[in-house]
């Protein structure tokens, strides 16, 4: 493999003038760290598509390439485990009536402000959430119940069918201000009341008001999707474990997959939106919080008994590594064999999901792992090389310097992340299973 920095790449060049276009306004649909910049699929799907080609992103977090295929009329299919991320994408990615969305909008802003009417409404139970009143106020608990309440009863009052799809655009939007309206620090990467909080609060500065702001952004968030006017494109995004979902129906149709896996341990993602995630019922209580943990991959919550068995690669260079952090701690051994071994198994389904000639471009940083460099845009390069792909180039891309969740150190044994890998791989034959 001819694994060498080419920042004089031609799609360096494309992808630097993608940058300087304007971004959609519905990526802001709802916070998301580490996730992948419009730009890289706008750029790669124009270049290396056609209007009603079919794109692909395994780990489709908040559906940034899906958001990007739908807006370039492109056909997609992805897959994400968390369930959070995967309502994110797909309320993103949907066509809404946005004359029934603003009427909606108007009944439920009249109802929250209506005090009789909040007497009358029954709300339900506050859901699960370790600690809630270090989050969250009495108020705004209050006023959260109050707003979901609401949402149902104007929903069901409203919409005759598609309820599911209305029911989701909501939750999603109060998904949006839950970390604005808790106690948390916004400016954070994890949830966590820091001393800059705790002065204001002191200093009497902060008020959290859940109505008004939960008001301020279904109007904002509904005038996101008038971006899909005339657009006809079929997305579908999977909620499923992309190493085991089954996508044998899209064989060989895959144009051009667009991914941004997960780092190796890098960003506890799961933790980053527990908050929202207590709110909207996925996690309802401590052991479902650690079993999706436990499945999202290049994760850290892997117990002893797990670590004792290291099942390496089919690769001695990758071994090498695996070998050198081993002596070190068993544990991050075990994930860092684990990641790539699960890695291989997406590049095996990529090439089989793609047609003849297909493409992959992929965005990844390199590791350290206890102080030792894990080269995983090559690894991942080299696997690929024994799936039935070419490296075609491979340059780096600067990270913005405002994404705190990369650039910031973020634990014992992940390095600050300056710079991606950009690569693409052509697809020259078939996978080697």
């Amino acid at each position: 493999m001819n694994w060498q920095i080419n920042n004089n790449s031609k799609y360096k060049k494309i992808l630097d003038n993608a940058k300087k276009e304007k971004r959609s306004a519905i990526h802001s649909f709802h916070r998301y760290y580490g996730k992948l910049i419009p730009a890289i699929p706008n750029a790669f799907i124009k270049e290396f598509t056609n209007e009603g080609d079919l794109i692909g992103d395994l780990f489709s977090g908040s559906g940034t390439v899906a958001v990007e295929a739908k807006i370039l009329n492109r056909d997609f299919i992805g897959c994400e485990i968390n369930p959070l991320s995967h309502l994110i994408s797909v309320v993103k990615t949907t066509s809404y009536d946005i004359e029934l969305l603003n009427s909606m909008n108007k009944e439920i802003e009249s109802k929250l402000y209506d005090v009789q009417y909040r007497k009358k409404i029954k709300i339900g139970k506050v859901p699960y959430c370790v600690n809630i009143d270090h989050w969250f106020k009495q108020k705004v608990q209050d006023d959260l119940m109050y707003i979901k309440a609401i949402v149902d009863e104007v929903i069901s009052n409203n919409v005759k069918k598609d309820l599911i799809i209305y029911k989701n655009f909501y939750y999603c939007v109060l998904s949006a201000i839950i970390r604005n309206v808790s106690n948390a620090d916004p400016a954070t990467v994890f949830p966590g009341i820091s001393k800059r909080i705790r002065r204001l609060e002191e200093e009497g500065k902060i008020h959290k008001d859940a109505i008004k702001t939960f008001i301020n952004a279904l109007k904002k968030r509904t005038k996101y999707f008038e971006i899909y006017n005339g657009t006809n494109s079929n997305i579908n995004i999977i909620n499923k474990n992309s190493v085991t979902a089954n996508l044998s129906k899209y064989k060989g149709k895959v144009s051009l997959f667009v991914t941004n896996p997960p780092y190796i341990s890098s960003v506890r993602y799961i933790e980053t939106m527990k908050l929202e995630m207590y709110w909207l019922e996925y996690i309802k209580n401590a052991d479902e919080y650690s079993e999706l943990a436990k499945v999202m991959l290049g994760n850290d919550k892997v117990t002893k008994k797990e670590c004792a068995t290291l099942t390496k690669t089919k690769y001695d260079e990758i071994n090498k590594i695996i070998d050198e952090i081993n002596e070190k701690s068993s544990k991050d051994a075990y994930i860092v064999a684990k990641y790539f071994n699960d890695m291989e198994q997406i590049i095996i389904k990529m090439n089989t999901l793609l047609k003849e000639n297909g493409k992959v471009v992929l965005k990844i940083s390199d590791s350290k792992v206890k102080k030792t460099k894990v080269e995983t845009g090559k690894f991942l390069s080299l696997i690929a090389e024994n799936h039935g792909f070419k490296l075609n180039t491979v340059f780096l891309d600067k990270i913005n310097e405002n994404s705190r969740s990369l650039t910031t150190a973020r634990n014992t044994y992940s390095d600050i992340i300056l710079n991606d890998n950009i690569i693409i791989w052509d697809k020259v034959g078939d996978a080697n299973v």
